[in-house]
This record gives structure tokens, C-alpha cells and sequence, in this order.
């Protein structure tokens, strides 16, 4: 997976970066080894907020998590994006489940 950490308005600490990386590592078993992730972390006032794009073959996800503390904006994000690929994920199977029930002779 390519990773592509950044900051606005924000200092980057190994911290942070590593914690993204354990979040982002989860995500491997559904998007293997060729997904491009965008994680952008910003702050504006007392709001926190994290950004991530995530580009898996012709798929594309993106999730947007606010809140007065960084870490809880990780969780959030990672939660919808982890939905969103589940979701996705569900639909091609039932799409392939489907099409081989409509080739059986009746």
C-alpha cells in the first residue's frame, strides 16, 4: 500500500504518522498491496480534522472525521472508510452470486 501522510496547519510527529500507519495496515486485507492512500490531518480552531482518500483499482473512497481531539478523528475516519469497503465489497459478491443463479436452467 502507498501512504501518502500530510499535514496543514498541523506538525507532524512520528507519532501521529505511526498511529495513521496502524490504522491504515487494517485496511490491507480487503485492498491488498496495490490501493494508493491520501490521509491529510488539518486543524482549524479546536477542530480536529482528518481526510482520507483511499484509490483501489477503479474504486474510490473518501472519509471525512471531525473532532476536538486528532486520535478520535483517526478512529472515525478509519470506521467509515473500513464501511464504505465492506459495503462495496458485499455488492460484488452478491452481484456474482446472483448472475451465476440467473445461469441455471429452470
Amino acid at each position: 500500500m502507498n501512504l501518502t501522510i500530510s499535514y496543514r496547519h498541523l506538525d507532524s510527529t512520528e507519532s501521529l504518522n505511526e498511529k495513521i500507519r496502524s490504522k491504515v495496515k487494517h485496511l490491507k486485507k480487503y485492498l491488498g498491496d496495490n490501493a494508493l492512500i491520501k490521509w491529510t490531518c488539518s486543524v482549524e480552531g479546536d477542530r480536529h480534522t482528518s481526510e482520507v482518500h483511499v484509490h483501489h483499482k477503479h474504486q474510490h473512497y473518501h472519509a471525512e472525521a471531525t473532532d476536538k481531539i486528532l486520535y478520535n478523528t483517526f478512529d472515525k475516519a478509519i470506521q467509515k472508510i473500513d464501511k464504505q469497503i465492506r459495503r462495496k465489497k458485499s455488492q460484488i459478491k452478491d452481484h456474482i452470486h446472483r448472475k451465476q443463479l440467473r445461469d441455471l436452467p429452470v
